[in-house]
């Protein structure tokens, strides 16, 4: 640069009154080294910032190792003779310092060897802290995602085969830590984790700060192979003597995503999608845990995703694809139809014919199973109002979400549907199902009574399959129990599940309420159940879903009973 020419045979008073001036329109700290004398000379407001003891200092090889972070120091040590020898007339490094705090700097240094008084090497630059240049984190002194892209972008290019793994660690309660104690209370637990972090790995290891709580392990194979478990573990076990030195009272876990070899051909940003997918899954499968980068759960991922946007282009245009099968529900008394369930059915047209069990679900995740299900509700009420022309105590079962207990408001959905259709509440039904347990709080419970008070009948929907379905049947006050098909196979087949349905259903009965059993689908299985004496019957062998005209048909038009 022009500068520097203009600097070449000036004395080293002089230039550093020229330095002085320029430091002044700079952020970053301009220096002298004079390679001959050892002697260097750095901005006045870098001494402020780190150890230096004064702006000018002789025998800089001894005060430089009290500044740079040691395992950093060789690297620029070799990178200044060849300064000095002649070898290089440029100096281009990005390592670490430690100020005044002895906390971790990351530093870019930049200079060009130029000739000075008396055959003097001066080599003239600025240092620029990279936390202020967004590549460095200046909170953990790690490097952060700036950095992190381009180093794998060159790795990936240049040696691909070196990169043995890549960690992706996650604080799991990072976000109560900040709202709870406040934001220096998170800034310490990020110090805290970098350096349980740096103190595990080798230190040919990188690690850098990425986006919030999270941080990237990087092995490139420069060091002893470790296995990333051992690391993980490692890690887990550094942090849980941290908190017991500070009598707990400050206690938080990390959850970790790995992925490791294949790595030629891959691209950075595929590297994040994936490491982010496996910490994920460690998150989802209950936290404080590691889960290594699985391919095929990741395809399952993604067409899941394919789905969920399919499913919110059809309810946008109308619940395209969608439709409302029927199932018949009969009386174990003589047979006869007495209602029906309503179950949702969907087809697209990249997708073909989806199970509910497929996209069920995914509908409960993105929470359109709300205006879906309300779409259900109102299909199966028209249809139960028709059809009470042809029955007139003829009832209709529609499945509840626990998103749509929780998240909508069910009961002015309820009543604006009964109220528009026109439909008798005793003539509908409403199903509980889920996949885990519902928590019934006091909005909930305020919810069931309401339902009640209206006339409206509540049904516990499968059970037999989990272990709250007792406590379900007290607070949920239902009419209808629906003994799922599973139980009644394991009935078939063993005596003491058979007495435990038979028991089940005199429990029932002697609370006031009705049973529906499930999965009858062969004469031999009604002959066996129907002496546990329910009161309805739903299966296959009655009839399966079909949509409402063919329910029509089949069902409604029919005088013999099978």
């Amino acid at each position: 640069m022009d500068y520097l020419n203009a600097l070449q045979g000036m004395s080293l008073e002089q230039i550093r009154s020229v330095i002085e001036i320029m430091q002044q329109s700079s952020d970053s700290y301009m220096f002298i080294l004079d390679l001959t004398s050892d002697t260097y000379m750095v901005a006045e407001k870098a001494t402020k910032r780190f150890p230096f003891p004064s702006i000018v200092i002789e025998n800089c090889t001894e005060i430089l190792k009290k500044v740079v972070y040691p395992a950093d120091y060789e690297m620029l040590a070799a990178d200044m003779e060849k300064c000095r020898s002649g070898e290089k007339d440029s100096h281009a490094l990005e390592y670490r310092w430690l100020d005044r705090m002895g906390r971790v700097v990351w530093i870019s240094c930049r200079g060009t060897v130029v000739a000075g008084a008396e055959g003097h090497r001066l080599l003239i630059g600025t240092v620029t802290e990279m936390g202020k240049k967004a590549k460095a984190d200046n909170i953990t002194g790690l490097r952060r995602e700036v950095r992190f892209r381009l180093n794998m972008e060159a790795t990936l290019r240049d040696d691909p085969g070196s990169v043995r793994y890549l960690m992706r660690i996650g604080i799991d309660n990072f976000k109560e830590i900040n709202e709870k104690e406040g934001v220096e209370a998170g800034d310490e637990v990020l110090r805290e984790l970098a350096e349980c972090i740096t103190k595990t790995v080798d230190e040919s290891v990188d690690v850098y700060r990425l986006v919030a709580d999270e941080f990237m392990v990087v092995d490139i194979g420069k060091g002893g192979e470790k296995e990333p478990r051992a690391i993980y573990r490692q890690i887990q076990k550094t942090i849980a003597a941290t908190a017991k030195s500070k009598e707990y009272s400050r206690f938080y876990t990390v959850s970790a995503g790995v992925l490791e070899g294949g790595f030629s051909g891959r691209t950075v940003e595929e590297i994040m999608r994936f490491t982010e997918f496996a910490l994920n899954e460690a998150k989802r499968n209950g936290r404080n845990q590691m889960a290594v980068f699985d391919r095929a759960a990741y395809d399952v991922y993604l067409e899941k995703l394919d789905i969920r946007k399919a499913l919110r282009q059809d309810v946008s245009h109308d619940f395209r694809g969608f439709e409302v099968y029927y199932q018949p529900i009969v009386s174990a008394a003589d047979y006869k139809l007495v209602g029906a369930e309503a179950l949702l059915r969907w087809k697209n047209e990249k997708f073909g014919t989806v199970s509910p069990a497929v996209f069920i679900p995914i509908l409960e995740e993105s929470g359109l199973i709300i205006p879906v299900g309300q779409y259900v509700l109102w299909e199966a009420a028209k249809v139960c109002r028709k059809w009470k022309e042809y029955i007139p105590g003829f009832h209709i079962n529609v499945n509840l979400s626990y998103v749509q207990l929780y998240k909508s408001d069910m009961m002015r959905d309820v009543e604006r549907c009964i109220q528009e259709v026109g439909l008798d509440p005793e003539s509908l039904v409403l199903e509980l199902t889920e996949s885990g347990y519902i928590e019934t709080n006091d909005r909930i419970k305020e919810l069931f009574r309401d339902l009640k008070s209206r006339k409206i009948d509540l049904a516990l929907d499968d059970f037999g399959t989990g272990y709250s379905n007792m406590r379900y049947l007290k607070e949920i006050d239902a009419k209808t129990v629906k003994i799922d098909r599973s139980f009644v196979m394991q009935a078939l087949r063993d005596e003491y599940d058979y007495n435990i349905i038979s028991h089940i259903i005199d429990m029932v009965h002697s609370l006031g309420s009705v049973v529906c059993m499930e999965g009858i689908e062969e004469k031999e299985e009604l002959a066996k159940m129907i002496a546990t004496k329910p009161d309805m019957i739903q299966g296959y062998y009655f009839g399966k879903p079909s949509p409402a005209e063919q329910f029509e048909k089949q069902f409604l038009a029919a005088t013999d009973s099978p």
